[in-house]
């Protein structure tokens, strides 16, 4: 049985733009990848969290948003881990975190480095677990009439639109695999920042073709 942690913020809990809930578990894109990939030899592990950052701690909030405070834990939490995919950056994007692109893609790095070095010191042989990066989906011009529009603005659609090159520049460097969603899956029209459960399916079917090349 191969163990597999999903890493993320709303768009992998499975935000639903139409009411603040919550998608089935099937239209999630890591359960729509659990179901893809048989329960036989695959166990794959949900941990999204809305409004999660890379690296950053969000003042407005009463838990932390940071994904390198809590990354080491779940790391833990789960071993024995085969493969870490990690899908976050869309929220450094906020007005009040003033990121650039190249910072957001230094705190990708950052969180592939806590994944393997956390799982190689917990792993009897000191072998880490694979990860997987994912650069997340663009935000769209449907941001700025959405219920997230002022804490992102048109500032947040700028920065995703350069947010890749840098996102696999950080895969590169520390060993990590790597997959652009933005052409893969566009966010819901409601809001231009979440994905739809089609968006959902089509992620999972992308992602399952990487698990399958990395662990087999």
């Amino acid at each position: 049985m191969k163990t597999i942690l999903c890493f993320g913020d709303s768009n992998t809990h499975g935000y639903d733009p139409t009411d603040a809930g919550r998608y089935p578990y099937a239209d999630r894109w890591p359960g729509a990848l659990q179901l893809l990939l048989g329960r036989d030899d695959y166990y794959v592990v949900e941990e999204g969290l809305n409004s999660r950052t890379t690296v950053l701690s969000d003042p407005v909030y009463d838990d932390d948003k940071s994904g390198y405070a809590i990354l080491p834990s779940l790391i833990k939490t789960h071993m024995p881990l085969d493969l870490c995919v990690i899908m976050l950056g869309t929220n450094d994007t906020k007005y009040r975190f003033s990121m650039q692109p190249c910072d957001i893609g230094r705190g990708a790095a950052l969180l592939v480095k806590a994944a393997r070095q956390v799982s190689a010191d917990k792993s009897p042989t000191g072998t880490p677990c694979e990860v997987l990066l994912i650069s997340p989906p663009l935000i769209t011009e449907d941001l700025l009439t959405g219920r997230c529009a002022a804490e992102f603005g048109t500032r947040a659609i700028e920065l995703s639109q350069k947010l890749s090159p840098y996102i696999e520049e950080a895969a590169n460097n520390t060993g990590a695999h790597f997959l652009d969603a933005a052409p893969l899956v566009r966010p819901s029209a409601l809001d231009g920042l979440h994905l739809t459960p089609e968006g959902h399916h089509r992620l999972a079917e992308a992602v399952a073709e990487q698990v399958r090349r990395i662990l087999g």
